[in-house]
């Protein structure tokens, strides 16, 4: 089975559709039934790259990011240069298409991966066959420690041993809701490590880092230890600003963290609330959230919710899919 992955290869993995696309080829590489060929979506318009897919002759191509009008567009294109026997299935984790796009083309995927309830019904309504599947988590590698070892983490990073620590991961950027952070910063310690990758917001980190944030920007191969060292994790972005299914909520959650988001429909349809897992539906529900998790009225097992999800699992349902495609 030749499978050619479309995604963002780029070398630091510092951004949720960069680690989706290498956790994605990782697991499959280990597939002695598989044969790979990677294909950086940045160079995916040169002649090189295009070249490379065609002697490659892949059964699949699955496009990971987005997907975008354009890209349905570049996809469409490959698909009439390989041929109808090859199939084009779509992760869209991101999606931001329009409908009319398809018809426009006279062009579907063979299949989708649906992340959350309303874009399956998107594809429903489409006839565009798909199935629900979230995005999946290292859970080796995002695991909880010992008492003892999440202070030794604290101190590597110069944290406060003592304070409650509130952890947020991804992009300073207006759209992201983060001001509640400053709110929660004055009787906590709110640590925020931040991509460079789509630029920095620089008035909000300013913002930010004098109500008493402490932040750490740029790309950090160890991430999981900012998740082990902190004590819960919050995400307040808002429908629309993130992908579907957040990685980071996952890997918090892998953690053994007790995580306080907003509800996305990437996260709901996948998720019930409880164990401490906390959905807020309004500002002042941050607040009441992390009152209750520093009072200990809540019990926390969101490792347990996440753990059927490892990238191993969620490679074994894409495998299952590509056979069906191809029988």
């Amino acid at each position: 089975m030749k499978i050619c992955v479309i995604g963002d290869f780029s070398e630091n993995r510092d951004e949720g559709l960069k680690n989706i696309a290498h956790y994605l080829v990782e697991s499959m590489s280990r597939n002695s039934d598989v044969l790979l060929l990677k294909v950086n979506v940045k160079n995916m318009l040169s002649l090189a790259a295009i070249r490379r897919i065609k002697e490659f002759l892949p059964d699949i191509v699955h496009y990971v990011p987005g997907p975008t009008n354009k890209s349905l567009l570049l996809l469409r294109l490959i698909k009439r240069y390989l041929g109808n026997d090859t199939k084009i299935v779509l992760s869209a984790p991101h999606p931001m298409f329009s409908d009319i796009c398809f018809a426009l083309l006279n062009f579907k995927p063979d299949f989708v991966f649906a992340s959350s309830w309303e874009l399956k019904e998107r594809m429903d309504r489409l006839g565009i066959p798909s199935c629900l599947l979230p995005n999946g988590v290292d859970t080796n590698k995002f695991a909880p420690l010992s008492g003892a070892d999440k202070m030794t983490l604290r101190e590597k990073y110069n944290l406060k041993k003592d304070s409650f620590t509130i952890l947020h991961v991804g992009h300073i950027i207006g759209n992201r809701n983060l001001k509640i952070l400053t709110k929660l910063s004055d009787d906590n310690q709110v640590v925020i490590v931040a991509s460079r990758y789509i630029g920095i917001d620089g008035k909000l980190a300013r913002e930010l880092h004098n109500a008493g944030c402490i932040i750490f920007q740029g790309f950090f191969p160890k991430i999981e230890e900012f998740y082990q060292l902190s004590d819960c994790y919050l995400f307040p972005v808002k429908k629309g600003n993130s992908i579907l299914c957040p990685l980071s909520i996952l890997e918090a959650m892998s953690c053994n963290l007790p995580v306080i988001t907003i509800e996305f429909d990437g996260i709901t349809t996948f998720f019930e609330e409880g164990d401490g897992l906390m959905f807020v539906r309004k500002k002042e529900d941050f607040f009441d959230a992390v009152n209750k998790i520093k009072g200990g009225k809540i019990s926390i097992s969101t490792r347990g919710k996440v753990k059927q999800y490892s990238w191993d699992s969620i490679t074994q349902e894409v495998l299952k899919v590509y056979i069906a495609l191809l029988s």
